[in-house]
């Protein structure tokens, strides 16, 4: 009967600090977040068995606000966030489940609210939907950088 009462205790533990632990390792990433819109063609990939969710693009050579992204690019709506490295045609990636923006189409724009993660790729926060028109829940201009918390 003791051994039992052991391997409940160790259970319970287990199951306890497992789950603290899978939902710190999922929880949104912390501090201001930056809108970027992305034009596709852009392709999300899945590795490390669907954990690990990339979806690589451009950096394109204007703001958002000021021109729109080329094909497979993303462009910060305004000016670039102090300390994040965004020069244009450099190579980076948005991290995270992008939800209906996964491979976005050619021609569709999709806006992310996006956090800097420790190398110079994005953590996705937020996935921005524009209501009210035919393309829904991709975006068209004008655009801006409302709406991302933080």
């Amino acid at each position: 009967m003791i051994k039992f009462r052991w391997f409940a205790i160790a259970g319970a533990s287990v199951l306890c600090f497992g789950t603290v632990w899978v939902a710190n390792a999922q929880a949104p990433a912390q501090g201001p977040s930056f809108a970027v819109y992305c034009r596709g063609p852009l392709s999300t990939f899945r590795t490390e068995g669907g954990k690990v969710i990339r979806t690589p693009f451009k950096w394109a050579k204007e703001a958002a606000t000021k021109a729109n992204p080329g094909a497979g690019e993303c462009a910060w709506a305004e000016d670039p966030p102090q300390g994040i490295e965004s020069k244009p045609g450099d190579a980076s990636a948005i991290v995270g489940n992008l939800g209906q923006f996964d491979s976005i189409p050619v021609g569709t724009i999709g806006k992310v609210c996006v956090t800097k993660a420790n190398n110079n790729d994005l953590v996705v926060r937020e996935v921005i939907r524009q209501l009210g028109h035919e393309t829904a829940p991709f975006h068209r201009p004008p655009f801006s950088s409302t709406g991302c918390p933080g």
